[in-house]
């Protein structure tokens, strides 16, 4: 009974290590290299379990299908107008065609190192241009990128530029580039005092340039202003004088009307006075022959009104 049960052990055992070693498995974010005989005879990107034949007529090499960073060292880069600087770049890269990979490169960490070699080696695209130029921002509504965008495509340019006749280097090495940039940008203490006071004059030139265009903005629109004020002034001016004239003339027209007519110009007067005075349940108490309230006077005001609209007629 006991070698019954060594017998089924050790099949399990047998049967175990030939699954292990006739399967493998891709997981979600891996890609595999079918190798068979050093050769390679399939690529697998489709996750779960697969079978192969046992080792060392078969064997699989996975490589991860994410994306992978790259970061430099900080290295010392000299630019067009001689200024020291420090500068740090990033590849974001992953495996775009596993076959020229695997045949190429092999592993992920030797791909590493050449693209840090040729990131190193493009870092002189520094060299043209000016350290005051890599400062400035892109101008707000241009669509010219600024000086260290175009650097950072530059140096994608040399990353894909050819190492034979046929190939560029990202082509012979199977990847991807995701996206490439400046992770640090760093001045020497000496190179940061001269950028600080040659960048402090040019605020400076630049601000006594914008405040004299202010102040020449400014006198254009007092100018203009003024003389505005100056033709609505002698408009105003003449239209003023036009009405008084009309008013004297009906004034005149007026006064020669009342004149025909004295005793009608007084009764007229009494009245406007007395409205004035006399407004809605107002009571008065006075003389009744004080002037105007003569008019409120029975008979002679009544004869005084009769004898005005006699005038009048």
């Amino acid at each position: 009974m006991n070698r019954i049960a060594l017998y089924i052990i050790a099949v399990i055992v047998g049967v175990t290590l030939l699954l292990f070693t006739c399967t493998y498995q891709v997981r979600f974010n891996q890609t595999a290299i079918v190798t068979t005989f050093r050769k390679i005879s399939g690529v697998v990107a489709e996750p779960g379990l697969h079978f192969k034949w046992p080792y060392p007529i078969q064997s699989v090499k996975h490589y991860d299908s994410r994306v992978r960073v790259l970061e430099t060292r900080l290295e010392n880069v000299m630019t067009k107008d001689s200024q020291l600087v420090i500068a740090q770049l990033f590849l974001a890269w992953r495996i775009k065609e596993p076959r020229t990979f695997f045949r190429v490169i092999v592993s992920e960490q030797t791909a590493d190192r050449r693209l840090n070699e040729r990131l190193r080696s493009a870092m002189g695209v520094f060299s043209e241009f000016n350290f005051h130029d890599l400062l400035e921002e892109a101008a707000l509504g241009s669509e010219e990128p600024s000086r260290l965008a175009q650097v950072e495509a530059r140096i994608m340019e040399l990353l894909a530029s050819p190492t034979d006749e046929s190939k560029g280097v990202l082509d012979e090495y199977g990847i991807e580039p995701v996206a490439l940039g400046i992770s640090r940008f760093i001045l020497p203490e000496n190179t940061s005092k001269a950028v600080f006071e040659r960048m402090k004059k040019t605020r400076e030139a630049i601000a006594t340039e914008t405040s004299a265009a202010g102040a020449a903005e400014a006198a254009r629109i007092t100018a203009r202003a003024e003389s505005d004020a100056a033709a609505i002034e002698s408009f105003a001016g003449v239209r003023a004088e036009a009405i008084r004239s009309e008013g004297n003339q009906e004034a005149a027209k007026y006064a020669a009307s009342l004149a025909r007519n004295e005793k009608f110009a007084i009764f007229l007067q009494k009245l406007q006075a007395l409205e004035a005075i006399i407004s809605k349940d107002t009571k008065v108490i006075l003389e009744a022959t004080q002037w105007p309230f003569d008019l409120l006077t029975g008979p002679q005001g009544a004869t005084g009104a009769a004898s005005a609209s006699e005038g009048q007629e």
